[in-house]
């Protein structure tokens, strides 16, 4: 069942989005959910835990699409964000809530499939690619897409995710080697962290934040990673 909301308060515009939504899943499934909200109150009230994509308007009153995004990731790490707007100056924003998408409006069908399918793919092999760690007899099996930064600690390891850590035994550049096999977006910023590229609050200087944690960049690293940052955050304007 692929459960997607949809919180739009332009209602020819949400009715257009909706009669799209249902013919790509069509063609997809036949297991689906489209959940409507005309503002972004009704859909906190009424939020729930299994949505799988969420289409968020920017330019809604009161709530903003941005700030209903933020309340989502204060409970939800899993769910992906879509957002819809007109103009493309809240596109920074994104890497605090960790948007897939910023569609810009008018959306074409066929702009909108090739988002959605890509969106839907991502979100099955996301919840296939686990990491499989093995550490004093107890096997580990972490869900990639969780990891927010590994870091090396008293030649220990420990792997950070959104609930949990993990202290294993183990290298960093072969945590690193097995992540690029599943093209992951991690980035060896420090010698002593791996990041989630997709997990990035924001960069001030040298300096990343991951769940309000810094993280130092190597100075001769900082131009390669911001490149780095760009590509991840280029993927998610259209």
């Amino acid at each position: 069942m692929i459960n997607i909301v949809i919180c739009e308060d332009d209602h020819l515009f949400r009715e257009v989005l909706r009669k799209y939504l249902e013919i790509i899943l069509k063609e997809i499934t036949n297991q689906f959910k489209i959940t409507e909200f005309n503002c972004g109150e009704d859909l906190i009230e009424n939020y729930s835990d299994n949505t799988d994509i969420f289409f968020l308007d920017i330019e809604m009153e009161k709530l903003t699409g941005m700030d209903v995004a933020r309340k989502i990731r204060e409970v939800n790490c899993n769910s992906e964000i879509i957002f819809t707007t007109a103009l493309a100056e809240y596109i920074q924003e994104g890497y605090e809530v960790r948007a897939y998408r910023y569609l810009i409006k008018p959306i074409e069908f066929n702009e909108l499939k090739k988002h959605v399918c890509s969106c839907i793919g991502d979100m099955y092999k996301k919840y296939e690619h686990n990491l499989i760690i093995h550490n004093k007899g107890i096997v580990y099996k972490i869900q990639i897409d969780n990891i927010t930064y590994i870091e090396v600690m008293d030649k220990d390891i420990t792997i950070h995710t959104k609930d949990n850590y993990y202290e294993v035994k183990n290298s960093l550049s072969k945590l690193e080697k097995d992540l690029k096999e599943y093209n992951c977006k991690f980035y060896r910023c420090h010698k002593s962290y791996l990041v989630n590229m997709k997990h990035i609050q924001y960069i001030k200087k040298n300096t990343v934040f991951i769940d309000n944690r810094e993280i130092p960049v190597s100075r001769h690293k900082i131009k390669d990673f911001k490149l780095n940052l760009a590509d991840v955050l280029g993927d998610i304007i259209c």
